[in-house]
């Protein structure tokens, strides 16, 4: 059982100290629910939770996180005021809606408001939403899985069902781009609470020790290699924008995702396995060694179509590197309209043949950047989940 006078923890999951101070509004039990747990291992989801959990501990809430025990070889630990628990279902495909759903009941009992990350499970929200009683609910809707291109059929209609119940029946509903925000208004005709991820976790490093690992640890030369950092789908462009990059005369194009995992990637891997231009890197979730990366890249491709504001992208803006984005409303609002742009794999050849990087450096402390700080984050989803916020 959660306990409401626990002291509150003052750290996040990267170890940085925080500021969150009490907040004025009252002290909850909040569930979050809908990702694989902590420690991350996935997305940026689970990036999310780690980072929002402990600032909604120190904001003086009591907070449960619920993770898929399934393949995890560590779990995370419990701390003052914050609870980690496990299922032995998988977070991801067909199982995420039992798993969802038994997340949510095992909250209900001990929880006053349950964050749910995703709408997988929202073909039960009307009955959650029974079972709820006075307690809330809110629903982060993500990207709006059903528009990605890898659902076809049946699985689409029925990411389209979830997704249009979640929406409807939740108390709170949370975009994180203005994209999505819009979507959501046109598609369904309810107005939903722009937040976004945020990026003043990513940890900082010095310049001469992020050229000294990536030398050692990728053999890579700093400032002379392209980077990626996304998970391996169409939508995201990876197969085109390597491409681009060797019709374009890149030196050295590397690629973080997930690519021993999806069919996709190892495509790629094979086609790529002999071209010394194209370095494919797989999932990586150690902070230093991806720190080394950002910093040491000449210039960062983002070619996420679909999404909102993907945390790959918001991540590379403390590192001060020229970014190349494809052309999309959802890459705009994140960039606040800064940064470069490509529509198209012909576009971005013409790009990389002709760089400007300085007028593709974003400016880290521009004032529309502040939207990415965690601790005004935790605030934004405090009160969301507070009684007296109409629904």
């Amino acid at each position: 059982m959660l306990d409401r006078d626990a002291k509150p923890a003052v750290t996040s999951s990267s170890g940085l100290p925080m500021t969150c101070e009490p907040a004025s509004q009252s002290p909850l039990r909040i569930a979050l629910i809908g990702t694989d747990g902590l420690p991350a291992r996935y997305g940026g989801f689970e990036t999310c939770v780690a980072e929002l959990a402990p600032r909604l501990v120190a904001l003086g809430h009591q907070v449960e996180v619920f993770g898929s025990s399934i393949g995890r070889g560590s779990r995370a630990a419990d701390r003052s005021g914050l609870r980690h628990r496990y299922l032995p279902l998988r977070a991801n495909g067909p199982a995420s809606v039992p798993y969802d759903l038994l997340s949510f009941l095992f909250s209900l009992r001990r929880c006053d408001a349950v964050v749910v990350m995703g709408v997988s499970a929202g073909v039960c929200m009307p009955l959650m939403r029974w079972l709820a009683g006075t307690k809330r609910i809110v629903v982060n809707v993500d990207g709006l899985e059903a528009r990605r291109s890898k659902w076809r059929g049946l699985p689409r209609a029925f990411l389209r069902l979830s997704e249009r119940l979640a929406i409807r029946h939740a108390h709170q509903v949370i975009s994180d781009n203005q994209g999505i925000a819009d979507i959501v208004a046109s598609t369904y005709g309810r107005a939903s609470t722009i937040i976004p991820y945020g990026n003043d976790h990513v940890q900082p490093i010095e310049s001469e020790q992020a050229r000294a690992l990536v030398r050692q640890r990728f053999g890579l030369e700093p400032g002379c290699y392209l980077l990626t950092v996304a998970r391996i789908e169409p939508e995201n462009q990876i197969a085109e924008m390597m491409e681009a990059a060797l019709a374009g005369g890149v030196e050295c194009y590397v690629v973080v995702g997930n690519f021993s995992t999806t069919a996709l990637g190892q495509q790629l891997q094979q086609r790529y396995r002999e071209e010394p231009r194209i370095q494919c890197i797989d999932a990586l979730f150690e902070p230093q060694a991806l720190a080394a990366l950002r910093a040491g890249c000449r210039l960062y491709l983002h070619g996420h179509s679909v999404g909102g504001t993907n945390p790959s992208l918001i991540e590379m803006l403390p590192y001060h590197r020229p970014i190349l984005a494809f052309d999309c409303i959802f890459n705009r609002y994140t960039l606040a309209d800064q940064g470069g742009y490509f529509a198209s794999a012909a576009a971005l050849e013409q790009c990389l043949r002709t760089p400007d990087l300085q007028a593709w450096t974003p400016q880290p402390d521009d004032p529309a950047f502040a939207r990415y700080r965690w601790t005004a984050i935790a605030r934004a989803y405090s009160r969301l989940c507070q009684p007296e916020v109409m629904a």
